[in-house]
């Protein structure tokens, strides 16, 4: 299936005419949950469901961080439970700039 055109101006860095709702979902969910704007957002949920949504916030959100804190907040309060995401924002505010970097990095052991 393909993406509505309004879509495009979310993609410029890809050949849009070669993305495919399937094979390349998680990027157009992180990419329209951090970057789109509300109408995007409602096309997104009628492309995706909930559970699928939010089973590619959760997997970057316990994974290697791609989605922008802003947009972790945000879509954290709806698909985190509420003790859940209180705690990411505590320990979170209580890390230092190394502590938040590496949060977005793939830890090697």
């Amino acid at each position: 299936m393909k993406l509505p055109e309004d879509f495009k101006i979310l993609f410029k860095n890809y050949n849009f005419e070669m993305l495919d709702t399937e094979k390349h979902k998680e990027l157009i969910i992180k990419t329209v949950l951090a970057y789109g704007n509300w109408e995007h957002i409602e096309k997104l949920f009628t492309f995706y469901s909930f559970n699928e949504i939010k089973d590619v916030f959760l997997k970057d959100f316990y994974g290697v961080t791609e989605l922008p804190i802003p947009t972790i907040y945000l879509w954290g309060s709806i698909f985190l439970d509420e003790k859940e995401y209180w705690e990411y924002r505590n320990i979170r505010s209580k890390m230092n700039l190394v502590e938040k970097w590496k949060q977005t990095r793939k830890i090697q052991k």
